[in-house]
Order: C-alpha cells, then sequence, then structure tokens
C-alpha cells in the first residue's frame, strides 16, 4: 500500500485519523434514534476502545462490534423517525449533493427514518477536514430539518460514525452495504425502489 498522510486527533477521547484526500464511510443519526440502556452500552464499548491500541485488531473488534449493536437499534426505527418523510429526506440529500461547493461527491448515500450513510470523497483541490465537512453537513441539515418539523435541542446526535475506505474491495463492500440497508430494514424489496439510496 503506498504512503498515506494522515493527522491523528481525539473526539470525545478516541482517536480518529483524518486521511489526505481519504474516501470516508460515515453514518449520522438523529439525536432520539437510541434507548437510553443501548446508549449506555455503547458508552461502555466506546470507554474500552480508549484502553486498546488504535490500529490494532483488538480495536477493530470492538468497533464492529459498537457499530453492529448501532446499526441493530437504527434499523429498528426508533425515536422520531423524521427523515422518514420526503420533504426532511430532501434536505440531507440537498446538503449532501452541496458539498460539491468544496471539491467534495457523496457518490453513494442512504437516508433511513432516523439516520444515514454516505461515502464522501474529496477531490484533490479539496482543502477541508473530515470534520469540517461533517460540521457543515449536519449544521446546515440541522437548521433546515428544524425549520421544516419543528421542535427543540440537538437534531443530530453529536458523535458521527466514520471509516476511511482504504481500498477498491473495502469500497464496493460500503457500497454493498450501504444499498442493503433499506432492504434490510424492510422499507423496501430491492434497494433501487428506495427514494434516498444511491
Amino acid at each position: 500500500m503506498p504512503f498515506v498522510h494522515t493527522r491523528r486527533f481525539h473526539r470525545n477521547k478516541l482517536p480518529h485519523w483524518e486521511v489526505e484526500q481519504g474516501r470516508y464511510f460515515v453514518t449520522v443519526r438523529l439525536s432520539d434514534s437510541l434507548p437510553r440502556h443501548v446508549v449506555q452500552e455503547l458508552q461502555e464499548v466506546r470507554a474500552s476502545l480508549v484502553e486498546i491500541e488504535a490500529q490494532s485488531e483488538q480495536f477493530a473488534a470492538m468497533q464492529r462490534r459498537y457499530f453492529r449493536t448501532l446499526e441493530r437499534y437504527l434499523d429498528a426505527g426508533v425515536g422520531c423517525c423524521c427523515l422518514r418523510d420526503a420533504p426532511t429526506a430532501s434536505i440531507v440529500l440537498d446538503e449532501l449533493k452541496a458539498l460539491r461547493d468544496w471539491h467534495i461527491e457523496a457518490p453513494h448515500f442512504s437516508v433511513m427514518p432516523n439516520h444515514w450513510h454516505a461515502i464522501v470523497v474529496p477531490d484533490a483541490t479539496c482543502e477541508y477536514s473530515l470534520s469540517s465537512v461533517m460540521k457543515r453537513l449536519k449544521g446546515r441539515s440541522a437548521k433546515r430539518i428544524r425549520q421544516s418539523v419543528g421542535g427543540k435541542g440537538p437534531l443530530w446526535q453529536c458523535e458521527w460514525f466514520d471509516r476511511w475506505i482504504r481500498d477498491d474491495a473495502e469500497w464496493e463492500k460500503t457500497v454493498r452495504y450501504i444499498r442493503d440497508k433499506p432492504v434490510k430494514a424492510g422499507l423496501v424489496s430491492h434497494w433501487e425502489e428506495h427514494t434516498w439510496t444511491r
């Protein structure tokens, strides 16, 4: 694998890496999308991650456990599920498309009732970090959704999940995962039927 420039930082006590011109899989969920007992279980897994070498197989296994627990409950459709409505889902898609202003594409995504997934790909001229991109996406979409549906307090969960897509095999696996989401959640029979998946 060729050498890539990375930047290590901590977000909510966990180590993260941003890769120069990296392709990322991201998941963002609504703030009310998980029951309290699940939030506590995930906090315990995250606390364990702080004690593990971040590039170890054990760390990767714990991340997978975290993500599988998270997705199981997200697919159950807990919370207000305001992204189920077309006008609200459209806001998320509009903001993903607007990333082109920053020289970033989102070629694959799935907007589910209480969360969304996307692949974000900066081009060679992009000057923004993943953290900046996510702040923009979450901030702009939250403001527009709150104007549309009302409510108070944070719309999105503070933390998001991100994973650097290391190679083409992982890219293909991630695209399949995104497309399978609405089918797995029972929203449609085939991913092509889901308006909010590409």
